[in-house]
């Protein structure tokens, strides 16, 4: 089990304001996380790096009640972003997305807050995370068909996000996965600019993951690149 990633500015955007985190404690065992930041003064950037870095501190025990865990490193990473904010003004309402997934074994494990995404990909490509966004809450409500979602002008304005609320409601869950399966975590810089269908059709084109995330990344910046891009992806 190993990971790469791809990290791009993108062709719009004066920096990058993602941040991301891959560790592996023992060979079975993977942290991993994608955080898309929002707010101006680069404080975007702050605030995705604020949530990594509380994520790397946290010490995780993989032998006791994981999804406790990430709803507390979660809700810490939340803390501390919402108080930087209030102690410095440039970085007012500032916040950030949040994917982060664990895995043991054979068993994954997320949580989740805002747009940014987890996939897993075995013969199908599921998408395990739900947006948090007008755009999906659009989709649920009926008020738009899901083939509409991609092409609606509000498509990037998100319902939840780290550090801009005390309270924030976080997705978990636990899911089994099996060798050979391939994991994705992506901030919308990619989901954004390529189509589901078109993600599925690469991992179904080609079998090695380098080649996969690198035709995705690419694939993102061809299509327009106007965000920042960030991929980790790896086989169990």
């Amino acid at each position: 089990m190993s990971f790469n990633f791809f990290t791009n500015i993108g062709n719009k955007r004066e920096n990058n304001e993602d941040n991301y985190l891959i560790m592996q404690p023992i060979e079975i065992q993977a942290i991993l996380a994608v955080a898309d930041g929002m707010g101006g003064h680069n404080a975007g950037e702050v605030a995705s790096k604020i949530a990594i870095d509380t994520i790397k501190e946290f010490s995780f025990d993989f032998q006791k009640e994981i999804i406790e865990q990430i709803n507390n490193v979660v809700k810490k990473a939340n803390e501390n972003i919402f108080n930087y904010s209030e102690q410095k003004n440039d970085y007012k309402d500032m916040g950030t997305t949040l994917t982060l997934s664990l895995i043991k074994d054979n068993a994954l494990y997320f949580g989740h807050v805002g747009d940014s995404r987890l996939y897993v990909y075995n013969d199908q490509l599921q998408q395990i995370t739900t947006d948090h966004s007008l755009v999906n809450d659009l989709v649920e409500n009926k008020t738009i068909k899901p083939d509409e979602a991609f092409d609606h002008p509000n498509k990037n304005i998100i319902t939840q996000a780290l550090g801009v609320d005390r309270e924030l409601e976080i997705q978990t869950g636990q899911i089994d996965v099996e060798n050979d399966d391939i994991v994705m975590l992506c901030t919308d810089g990619l989901t954004d600019m390529v189509r589901f269908e078109e993600i599925k059709n690469v991992f179904q084109q080609y079998a090695e993951v380098e080649i996969i995330i690198d035709t995705l990344g690419n694939m993102a910046l061809q299509n327009g690149g106007n965000d920042n891009i960030t991929i980790i992806m790896g086989k169990i």
